[in-house]
């Protein structure tokens, strides 16, 4: 065992190395929450910060991810992963420059797009990179890293959160964003984008850096060379893709799991949670909760990682939507009870913490990782870059409308209706899950082909 890991160690440290990226992704998505509360009381910026502007502030990072997330899978392929990866987080660099030291709101608006941009495209580029560089043997593992520093660096923001200044804020959130640079410039380009753009000693050169000294990287080249060449000779229109039924099916269902993964309402929670938690009167102190909701996100999508191919995508996605669905319910309930009857909300102080931590622990065992590996194994191989393109922009743009409508729908049906909403789409998800979705459990991806086909 211990042998196996060290072989592999190169592999691991470079995979490593490229998805601190997604850790970068998750501080942006966790600073909403901390950053939202201080711009609103005045001890952030030199200027006025209404409610409605700060949770403008918040929502515009969705807006940016859209715009980076659709054209990545094609920058990429032309300027290769490494470089496409450094000019993404040359983005989020001048974002977090923007929104750290802003002279006027446009700045905050601007730099938080300009976020969006950057973490919208490593969302794309870095499973694909780590996809393209480990072996089939871990590759399982490695990419299930990406979600996992996701929500690491969501709990980082929301601990420093709690107790730094805004700008002291910014700038810890900012150094991840320098290591990942750095990490990138070490790391190797990707042998399939090598051998795409017919540089083959460079592939060869990079098959070694990634491999052992006695792993035979002439043959494993040799099947790089093959796929690309089919890869190539296969290429459809978008029309003549979409004509197949089964492609009809396979792209219903990755972009439907991604619409209600972001119905559910689970970026309006992560943004907004410090929000919610002083809003709720609980008298759990808001910057304890949100800790703890981070690191039980943490925990559990480590959990995740171990129990998917032993309970199966599609059960765990039942299971958690409905899950989630009723501690909404109860949420709503709490927050219905303050309005109408107080005293019996005085009786359930716990319920928030409770309901929240229930929610982001089921949303971690399923609704969270499984559509990304769901669209990783329900597109023939003519509909993959589509399909994904499309699942993954459906995905940001509904963090966008989501975040956006936060704030409305607050205002004019309250947090009880707010959250009875997203229970109510957890509910269709489940159904949707249901009548849609097949189980992909150990199955090959004919065989998964196949079932579309046949159903």
């Amino acid at each position: 065992m211990f042998n196996e890991a060290n072989n592999r160690l190169s592999q691991i440290v470079f995979a490593l190395s490229a998805s601190l990226g997604a850790f970068v992704v998750g501080t942006v998505l966790g600073w909403s929450s901390p950053a939202q509360t201080m711009l609103e009381n005045g001890t952030a910026v030199s200027f006025e910060v209404s409610p409605m502007a700060a949770a403008t502030v918040s929502s515009l990072f969705g807006a940016g991810a859209v715009i980076g997330a659709v054209p990545a899978g094609a920058v990429s392929a032309v300027f290769g992963r490494r470089i496409s990866l450094i000019v993404s987080e040359a983005h989020v660099f001048f974002g977090w420059l923007m929104v750290a030291f802003p002279k006027a709101r446009r700045m905050l608006y601007v730099g938080r797009i300009l976020q969006g941009v950057g973490c919208g495209a490593m969302g794309t580029i870095i499973p694909m990179y780590v996809g393209e560089i480990a072996e089939p043997e871990i590759r399982g593992f490695l990419g299930g890293l990406h979600q996992l520093f996701v929500v690491a660096g969501i709990l980082y923001s929301y601990s420093l959160g709690n107790i730094m200044t805004y700008t002291q804020f910014n700038l810890a959130c900012g150094v991840w964003m320098a290591l990942h640079m750095l990490g990138v410039l070490y790391i190797p380009e990707s042998p399939y984008f090598l051998i795409r753009e017919d540089k083959k000693v460079c592939a060869e050169e990079a098959l070694a850096r990634l491999r052992s000294p006695d792993h035979d990287c002439k043959s494993e080249l040799d099947e790089i060379q093959k796929f690309v060449e089919e890869e190539q000779s296969n290429r459809f229109t978008a029309r003549e893709v979409l004509e197949k039924d089964v492609n009809r099916k396979a792209l219903t269902i990755g972009i439907g799991c991604m619409f209600f993964q972001q119905m559910t309402g689970i970026n309006v929670i992560i943004f907004y949670l410090k929000h919610i938690f002083e809003t709720s009167g609980s008298d759990f102190s808001p910057e304890v909760s949100t800790t703890i909701v981070g690191i039980i996100q943490v925990v559990m999508t480590f959990v995740s990682m171990m129990i998917t191919d032993r309970f199966g995508r599609r059960s765990l996605l039942v299971y958690s939507m409905t899950s989630m669905g009723i501690c909404l319910l109860g949420l709503s309930y709490y927050f219905f009870t303050k309005k109408y009857n107080p005293r019996i909300a005085d009786s359930l102080d716990w319920l928030p913490l409770v309901a929240i931590v229930l929610y982001v622990s089921m949303y971690s065992i399923g609704c969270g990782p499984i559509p990304y590996i769901l669209i990783g194994e329900i597109f023939s191989s003519e509909l993959k870059s589509m399909g994904t393109g499309m699942s993954i922009a459906t995905n940001w743009i509904f963090v966008w409308i989501v975040t956006c409508l936060a704030s409305p729908m607050d205002t004019f049906i309250g947090p009880s209706g707010t959250f009875f909403v997203y229970s109510g789409f957890c509910f269709l998800g489940m159904l949707f899950v249901v009548n849609r979705v097949p189980e992909t459990k150990n199955r090959s991806l004919a065989e998964i082909q196949m079932e579309l086909e046949n159903n």
